[in-house]
């Protein structure tokens, strides 16, 4: 599946923490996510690259983390969906 992740969202450390914020139409502060540092990870390499698959996504998690590509797949197609439900990427087969 590829991802597009929505215009104007960013991320950003508060307190110590990786939090994704909506700007401009997608400001709601009620919907911040905090973020652990996989999720961080793929969602900066959502900003960087257009439309990567699940696919790519999970090979570059299996060159920064001590992970098998089939969990990292695992791993990044229940996130995308996550992200999907909250209105943060679109996601397409």
């Amino acid at each position: 599946m590829k991802a597009t992740l929505k215009k104007d969202f960013l991320i950003r450390n508060i307190a110590g923490e990786n939090v994704l914020i909506g700007c401009g139409e997608q400001v709601d502060f009620s919907k911040m996510l905090m973020l652990n540092d996989t999720a961080t990870s793929l969602i900066t390499r959502l900003q960087q690259t257009e439309n990567p698959t699940s696919e790519e996504l999970a090979r570059c998690l299996t060159e920064e983390y001590n992970v098998t590509y089939a969990e990292a797949l695992a791993d990044t197609e229940e996130l995308l969906k996550q992200l999907e439900t909250l209105g943060v990427v679109s996601l397409s087969h």
